[in-house]
């Protein structure tokens, strides 16, 4: 997927100064594109007008017209931003090109071989009304909630206790663990998948490319930095932000990773673990929601229809690893309480 290289300094000005926005509006729009990314993770500007004449109700904000919307998109397209700016024809090849349709998408979504994640939080977003808050201009960035911090507190102090990391692909690759002891804090670790693409952009995998692919590794490099504990949040909050997976899901996934490095959980340690993910989950605006909570989009859809009753029933998948006690039915409940569910048994 294509996109253009950021402009110089020189050629941003001219830019800005073609497109005779004041500065009172670019600071304005910065602000405002930086907050709807981090709020929505994806936008479209037809939605994000809509959104600022929800917001200029609400609050005084800078008085701005639709196609000063338009005419920053295409300069910001071309700045560096933690956000891109896609064309409708560059996410969807069938889709004629339209100011209105251009996207406004987070990085870390879209960027390193992630457009699959962006294609289904997409398809999930649809039709979700969109969480417009009067202090939306403050919401910019990673908002930490307390429960984020009860979350990160946790997985930074699991111990990695077994001596052996385990290669879930290959037995005869287990190998001594030199993390053995240590809190997932106080170390880093390459999965065997991370490993293998490192070795692959880097050109030393026996018929792949010969050549360095050094930008590509670079990018990929600074997408997995940081110590294990680090890893393992930025990816639990990435997945459960965009739907790419469910909460049970994903704490099932992340402690298959966690074995992987030699934690053991104990029976209370899964049992907090899951509990923690819920509060993380419950109490987070997500990209998938439109900046809800799945608490507040739920009371929200029962104000509109009081009188309607939303209920699921469980796959054979959940209901075998509910009979093994993999999956705590309880738990199940509540996290179908929270999002306004009932399950039918």
């Amino acid at each position: 997927m294509a996109y253009p290289k950021p402009l110089s300094k020189k050629s941003i000005e001219r830019m800005y100064a073609a497109s005779k926005l004041t500065r009172e509006k670019i600071v304005f729009l910065h602000n405002f594109f930086d907050s709807c990314a981090s709020l929505y993770g994806s936008i479209c500007l037809s939605d994000m007008w809509e959104v600022y004449k929800e917001l200029s109700e609400k609050t005084d904000v800078v008085k701005i017209q639709r196609k000063d919307i338009i005419a920053f998109s295409l300069i910001a397209r071309r700045e560096v931003h933690n956000y891109c700016v896609y064309e409708i024809d560059e996410l969807y090849s069938a889709e004629e090109r339209s100011d209105k349709n251009r996207y406004v998408i987070l990085g870390e979504i879209i960027g390193n071989g992630k457009e699959q994640m962006f294609y289904q939080l997409d398809e999930l977003q649809e039709g979700k009304p969109f969480y417009v808050p009067e202090n939306l201009l403050e919401l910019k960035g990673h908002v930490v909630t307390q429960e984020e911090k009860n979350l990160v507190d946790f997985i930074e102090n699991l111990r990695a206790t077994c001596p052996v990391i385990r290669n879930p692909w290959n037995e005869k690759m287990n190998r001594l663990s030199p993390h053995q002891g240590k809190k997932l804090k106080d170390f880093s670790f390459l999965r065997p998948e991370e490993e293998f693409k490192k070795e692959w952009l880097s050109g030393e995998v026996k018929g792949g490319s010969k050549k360095c692919q050094q930008k590509k590794l670079d990018d990929f490099m600074a997408s997995i930095q940081g110590t294990f504990a680090e890893k393992v949040f930025r990816d639990l909050r990435l997945n459960l932000f965009t739907g790419w997976c469910r909460v049970l899901d994903q704490v099932r996934y992340t402690m298959d990773n966690l074995t992987e490095v030699g934690v053991e959980f104990t029976e209370n340690e899964a049992d907090t673990f899951l509990q923690l993910v819920q509060d993380f989950n419950n109490n987070s605006h997500l990209y998938i929601d439109r900046g809800w909570t799945p608490s507040a989009l739920s009371e929200y859809y029962r104000k509109m229809n009081p009188n309607q009753k939303l209920v699921i029933t469980l796959g054979s998948g959940i209901r075998e690893a509910i009979e093994r006690g993999e999956i705590s039915l309880e738990a199940l409940k509540e996290q179908a309480r929270v999002e306004g569910l009932e399950i039918q048994l």
